[in-house]
């Protein structure tokens, strides 16, 4: 009796471990479902097809499509009876576009600066620029993603949607009429903590306002700012 309370026990684990690894190279998949935080999954079209085989190579193959996609962020599967194996993705969000001045066109870009899609619309902060998009899964340029995160941060700040870049710099026409030009490189809080002060003093009403002085454009490409 000894013996057979030793035995089973280790006969219950060697049958766990080849269920493990051997069922799934017998079980038939007839479908393969995809889903994302969103809803419907946009890799659906690509993960469909690769019904019809094993489990374990249904699951190789939905792997080696997902890993390759710089779209996902993450991604689990699921196996649910009688045949359908359930893939559950996490898909990157884009923060902000930027949009080629001759196509129209916008690449989507995620807070990392890399581009997850060409699309023809989008009403993200966008900053159009006089050049070649980036392609899918390419990082954008260093003074293009510095343009796009100051452009989100005034879009936070003051609603404005769109910048252009111009003679190597940012341009942002706020909505309340001013226009607001950007150095490609330096410090974002200092640029932004500056435009702040700026414009409220320039809303006070006093000397310095809008509407005595005059002023319609805040350059911050200099140590001191400039005012026209």
């Amino acid at each position: 009796m000894r013996g057979l309370k030793l035995v089973l026990p280790i006969l219950a684990v060697a049958l766990s471990l080849a269920a493990y690894f051997f069922v799934p190279k017998f079980i038939q998949i007839n479908e393969v479902v995809c889903v994302s935080q969103f809803g419907p999954c946009v890799l659906a079209d690509k993960l469909s097809p690769l019904a019809g085989k094993s489990l374990d190579e249904v699951k190789r193959e939905v792997t080696s499509v997902l890993v390759s996609e710089d779209s996902i962020a993450d991604f689990s599967m699921q196996f649910k009876i009688p045949g359908t194996l359930e893939v559950a993705v996490i898909e990157k969000t884009p923060k902000f576009a930027l949009r080629d001045l001759n196509s129209g066109f916008f690449a989507l870009v995620d807070k990392e600066g890399k581009v997850l899609k060409i699309v023809e619309e989008s009403s993200l902060p966008s900053v159009t620029v006089d050049g070649e998009l980036p392609d899918v899964g390419e990082k954008v340029k260093e003074e293009y993603f510095f343009a796009l995160d100051l452009l989100y941060n005034v879009f936070a700040s003051y609603a404005a949607v769109a910048g252009r870049i111009e003679d190597s710099s940012l341009v942002v026409n706020l909505p309340d009429g001013y226009k607001v030009v950007f150095p490609l490189a330096g410090d974002r809080d200092v640029l932004l903590g500056s435009l702040r002060l700026l414009i409220g003093r320039l809303n006070e009403g006093g000397k310095d306002s809008k509407i005595n002085g005059g002023i319609s454009e805040i350059d911050l490409r200099f140590k001191n700012p400039v005012l026209k």
